[in-house]
């Protein structure tokens, strides 16, 4: 079936990167969508049947030709960037090119984070990019919107070549390939995590539903990262014959401090710091009694796995 006979509806996804390829992969196994992906430049990975790529500058005129051509019912950002003379820019782009669109009446912005109800600015550099994004949708009621987040992406704790998200050394707390572990805190504080695949079965689902809330919030587990990594230990030297960690620990006074001595920093180093507070202040342990009610209102048959459930997903073959 060419492009031209095929009449299911489309969803398009703005940035052809690791979370898209698993929301890619969960709407093939769907079934009832075209998808359309825009993006900056090709990407191979994602010449398949029923996906067609499409090559923006992420300007309004461009973006919007795209979705008048292709005719979404939804369009997901999975675009991530730090930088608000980038993110804000493209995500407003977004927004006015789906608010123009005949038949694009769905954006979920590429949020992604943790409970963003009591911690609305953690990360710290979250306030100038998506704090901005979020009063934009807020602004305006033609299109619909919603803000997803899962706490931290569970997938790092697989090794790299289990998953397609690409590992974050120096933020996530865990060195897989050194053996090492950093205590933040005193590690007890709450911490959320989903793995993505379940997050992308979850966005999937989200297409069709009409009523959408502010918040949408999703988790795996909800746990602690002493926790977390004993559990990771235990299954290293079980199944691999891997050595336990070596434990080294960051105070929260100490976060804290770097926080104030990083403020000039461009190197990167200060939002390491600002990820650690995020950790430290419970902040991406999303909301458990709101994941429990949201799994009833639109999740029911969705499996979202624990870390010890991805971990055993781990030891088959291909990507989890």
């Amino acid at each position: 079936m060419s492009s031209s006979e095929d009449t299911r509806p489309a969803v398009a996804i703005a940035g052809a990167g690791d979370v898209a390829k698993f929301f890619v992969e969960e709407l093939l196994k769907d079934g009832r969508y075209r998808i359309i992906v825009l993006s900056r430049a090709e990407r191979p990975w994602f010449i398949r049947p029923s996906v067609s790529l499409h090559i923006t500058d992420y300007t309004h005129p461009s973006i919007l030709s795209i979705l008048t051509t292709t005719l979404p019912i939804a369009l997901f950002s999975f675009i991530h960037s730090d930088e608000p003379q980038f993110y804000n820019p493209v995500h407003a782009a977004l927004l006015s090119a789906c608010t123009a669109s005949p038949t694009c009446h769905k954006l979920i912005p590429s949020e992604y984070g943790g409970n963003i109800t009591n911690f609305p600015n953690l990360p710290r550099f979250y306030t100038p990019t998506h704090s901005e994004v979020r009063n934009l949708l807020r602004a305006q009621e033609k299109v619909k919107w919603t803000l997803v987040n899962g706490g931290w992406f569970m997938d790092y704790f697989l090794p790299a070549e289990k998953s397609y998200m690409k590992p974050l050394p120096g933020v996530w707390p865990i060195d897989l390939q050194r053996s090492k572990a950093l205590i933040l805190g005193t590690g007890e504080e709450k911490i959320g995590w989903t793995a993505a695949r379940d997050v992308a079965k979850a966005l999937v689902r989200l297409v069709e539903v009409d009523e959408l809330e502010e918040y949408t919030y999703i988790a795996g587990e909800i746990g602690t990262w002493n926790a977390a990594i004993q559990l990771l230990e235990d299954f290293r030297v079980q199944h691999h014959n891997l050595p336990k960690f070596s434990h080294r620990k960051k105070s929260v006074a100490e976060i804290e401090q770097e926080i104030k001595d990083r403020q000039s920093d461009t190197s990167g180093l200060l939002k390491v710091s600002e990820m650690d507070e995020w950790n430290v202040a419970g902040a991406s342990a999303v909301p458990w009694s709101e994941v429990e009610r949201q799994r009833e209102k639109f999740f029911k048959g969705i499996k979202f796995r624990a870390i010890r459930e991805l971990l055993e997903d781990g030891e088959k073959v291909g990507i989890v």
